[in-house]
């Protein structure tokens, strides 16, 4: 019997935006610390399996597939946002929308622990 509504138990993640400056010549600065990040939103997700084609993807990106959860949708969500998950820090590789079912897939790369 199929579930009615989602679950989303795994866990909970922040969704976030930088605020580490700019260096000397203009580049961005990655985050290196708490301070670094400024959270938007809280959500709970749910990890998913990471399917071969998911990993093709991310490989034709230069990537590494690290994680692919699901969560309630949040249309202003971007690749140019990052994913704080406990203390670990992931950029994100891609956001995919199911507006029918309204839920987002995030594709998740590691990028540091603070």
């Amino acid at each position: 019997m199929k579930k009615r509504f989602a679950t989303y138990t795994d866990g909970v993640l922040w969704v976030c935006e930088q605020t580490a400056g700019k260096s000397d010549f203009g580049a961005v600065k990655n985050a290196r610390a708490g301070s670094d990040i400024k959270q938007i939103e809280k959500l709970n997700y749910q990890e998913m399996s990471k399917r071969d084609q998911d990993q093709d993807f991310a490989n034709s990106q230069g990537r590494t597939l690290s994680m692919k959860v699901r969560c309630l949708l949040r249309p202003w969500v971007t690749k140019l946002n990052i994913v704080k998950i406990d203390e670990t820090l992931y950029s994100i590789i891609n956001v995919d929308f199911d507006r029918a079912s309204r839920v987002m897939y995030l594709y998740l790369e590691e990028v540091r622990k603070l």
